[in-house]
């Protein structure tokens, strides 16, 4: 008479053991996705299959970017304007809004979209039955546009909190108040990202939110812009996207650190050959690069208490691209909080791994994952040496680089090597307000066939190819013959890798020790990226 009773605790103890398989002791307590639905409104049922992937994985953080310029998609009845006017815009996607007149609108003109806090209440409890806690972020001071629109009394200007204004502090203790009854989580996320102006009155203003914050009996998590020198302040959990030497600093202060750096988890790049992937923001992120996530400790040895991968949709304007962008990718963060930062990685046991997860989120979960099997991989180019006159000749800037992106500095055009997808792998060199205006020293007179340069493409951070174009060859340095000049080059590809240059062509070569190569901007101005000039 109690078969059915130990079946079913035989069931309950088997879960559990397979549970237990997965979560190890060294693993980290914050394992995280970020979803931003204030870019792009995510119906629930959508949300609730991440969910679902989640729990398979061990990923028991999930991190729902509420608020933002785009929309606030949260029910707050106090302030009934957020959601009948902040949560409407005028067009449905993020791009030609923000590009555009950047106006609010209501729900029967607009596009958007907002959750009831019974909705919340549901997807709350789905996801406390599968192990995974839903964290909040109401953003605090910046990114509030659509908060200023429907409250224009709150604002300091058109896209900021006034951290002076008493009634700003009011209008959050109430939202969060609000928040609280919905979201059980430890954890309220607080922003305090991106603020263009205030930095003198920030540091306050964050310490009076995290008041209320532990008024409400939560702990403040914010992005690491709000991360200050004082030891004092360690009570708020500092979330890194920037760089790593930040999560370093935090951890000597005393902060619990969870890791999010965009270089490494910043899922709204191409994860293969980005010419053939869905627009993104740019850059490249394949899942073994998401795997590589360095350790970090304080000097201490104090350990960060989390990682996490963002989804960040300005240019992700529906779900199932966003799940494709999301997976397998997330799957190298779940393995990564189950081990440690500090556990020894096999990538090729990892990658096995991978290919297996993405299989079945496909077949069990119908989640449309990114098929990691049928992967390009590294461009091509980058893997192999250039055979040019140029190689390792001397190379004399007459428009700056960027020291953002200065790559190998002076060597980098002439070093025989072709930069990847990445224009942030160490290989492509930026240029900026003008473009690239450089001349190579062939060291003798050489006759030349062709000249080219091997420039990058990619519109999301405003890399575009040369507007115009000029080679120009030379015996003394001083009197330069012209051998190609073009106007208007364009390409209409978000993503593009092009030689651009001059070759003869079956005319005659000409013989040069100097060569020139004028790479200019255009209309619209943005960066000019190189990684190599090809002479042959």
């Amino acid at each position: 008479m109690h078969r059915p009773r130990l079946l079913l605790s035989l069931i309950l103890l088997l879960t559990g053991l397979l549970k237990s398989v997965y979560i190890k002791a060294e693993s980290l307590p914050w394992r995280g996705i970020m979803l931003d639905v204030s870019r792009h409104f995510m119906p629930l049922e959508d949300i609730r299959r991440q969910i679902d992937a989640m729990e398979h994985f061990g990923l028991n953080t999930l991190h729902l970017h509420l608020t933002d310029a785009a929309g606030w998609r949260m029910e707050i009845r106090s302030y009934p304007r957020l959601t009948s006017v902040g949560a409407w815009r005028t067009a449905p996607d993020w791009k030609t809004w923000w590009y555009g007149d950047r106006k609010y609108a209501d729900a029967q003109t607009g596009h958007g979209g907002f959750y009831t806090q019974d909705e919340l209440k549901q997807l709350v409890a789905y996801a406390h039955q599968r192990g995974v806690e839903i964290v909040p972020e109401i953003e605090f001071p910046a990114h509030s546009e659509e908060v200023v629109a429907a409250y224009p009394e709150l604002g300091f200007n058109h896209a900021e909190m006034d951290m002076q204004s008493e009634k700003v502090y009011l209008f959050m203790r109430k939202v969060l108040e609000e928040v609280c009854q919905v979201f059980p989580s430890r954890y309220l996320h607080l922003g305090g990202d991106e603020a263009a102006t205030q930095h003198d009155l920030q540091p306050t203003g964050m310490r009076r939110l995290k008041q209320i914050v532990d008024s409400l009996g939560r702990r403040m998590v914010v992005w690491d812009e709000a991360l200050t020198d004082e030891p004092a302040d360690s009570g708020m959990v500092i979330m890194v996207w920037r760089n790593i030497d930040t999560a370093r600093k935090a951890l000597d202060l005393g902060h619990d650190v969870i890791l999010c750096p965009g270089k490494w988890c910043y899922l709204d790049k191409c994860q293969d050959d980005p010419t053939r992937e869905p627009k993104a923001a740019g850059g490249y992120l394949p899942i073994d690069s998401v795997y590589a996530l360095p350790n970090v400790l304080s000097t201490s040895g104090r350990k960060v208490m989390g990682v996490q991968a963002n989804v960040w949709t300005e240019h992700i304007e529906n779900p199932r691209y966003a799940e494709y962008m999301l997976w397998p990718r997330a799957f190298a963060i779940a393995e990564l909080g189950r081990t440690g930062l500090d556990a020894p990685r096999d990538v090729k046991t990892f990658h096995r791994k991978a290919i297996e997860a993405t299989r079945w989120l496909q077949n069990e979960l119908h989640v449309n994952a990114f098929p990691l099997y049928n992967e390009v991989g590294e461009r091509p180019a980058r893997q192999r040496p250039v055979k040019s006159l140029s190689r390792h000749c001397p190379v004399t800037y007459l428009l700056p680089y960027h020291s953002y992106y200065e790559a190998k500095g002076d060597v980098t055009l002439t070093d025989g090597e072709c930069g990847g997808w990445n224009n942030t792998d160490g290989r492509w060199q930026g240029f900026i307000r003008g473009g690239m205006d450089v001349v190579i020293d062939l060291g003798k007179s050489r006759k030349i066939a062709s000249i080219e340069g091997d420039f990058l493409q990619s519109t999301g951070p405003e890399i575009f190819l040369p507007y115009t174009l000029e080679v120009m060859v030379s015996q003394d340095s001083i009197n330069w013959t012209t051998l190609q000049s073009r106007s208007e080059i364009e390409s209409s590809r978000p993503e593009d890798y092009q030689l651009i240059g001059w070759k003869a062509m079956g005319q005659p070569k000409p013989h040069a020790r100097y060569i020139r190569l004028r790479a200019l901007t255009g209309p619209r101005q943005g960066w000019v990226f190189c990684d190599e000039i090809i002479v042959k």
